[in-house]
């Protein structure tokens, strides 16, 4: 089952590198000591966790919004590549200390130049310090969660 999704994954990825609907504002990669760095999991819906080190996600705060990236990124073991996930629009507020909090419901993510609706962002929550980022959210069906820190 695991091989399957992940080959639809891929065929997915595939199809959506042609399209090119999409404007990304965002900046390129980070120095690695702007980025946050953590652990990325998961739940494959069967019983599994698929875990990612490592992982590095950077965000901006644009028109009232923010936008995060994260770099590099797999979400299940038999993924053939690492790619780039652009999420834009999440709902943010900022307490007096700086913290950010997090919300978002019905985001579509992009990577490859294009749109990825069956993997829509839902159930967004997250905060975002100086010092470390966690998020956690629906990503189609699949539970996500990133824990990272600078």
């Amino acid at each position: 089952m695991k091989r399957l999704i992940s080959s639809l994954l891929a065929l997915v990825m595939l199809s959506v590198a042609c399209e090119n609907g999409h404007n990304n504002d965002l900046p390129n990669k980070p120095e690695e000591e702007g980025c946050y760095k953590g652990l990325l999991t998961v739940d494959q819906n069967d019983g599994t966790l698929y875990k990612q080190s490592d992982v590095e996600v950077d965000y901006e705060l644009k028109d009232g919004k923010l936008n995060f990236v994260m770099y590099k990124v797999k979400f299940a073991n038999g993924m053939p590549i690492k790619l780039d996930m652009v999420v834009e629009g999440v709902d943010y507020t900022e307490a007096t200390d700086g913290t950010l909090t997090l919300s978002g419901d019905g985001i579509v993510p992009y990577a490859m130049g294009g749109p990825f609706e069956k993997y829509t962002i839902t159930n967004l929550k997250g905060e975002i310090t100086d010092t470390v980022m966690s998020l956690d959210f629906m990503c189609g069906e699949y539970p996500v969660t990133y824990d990272g820190a600078r």
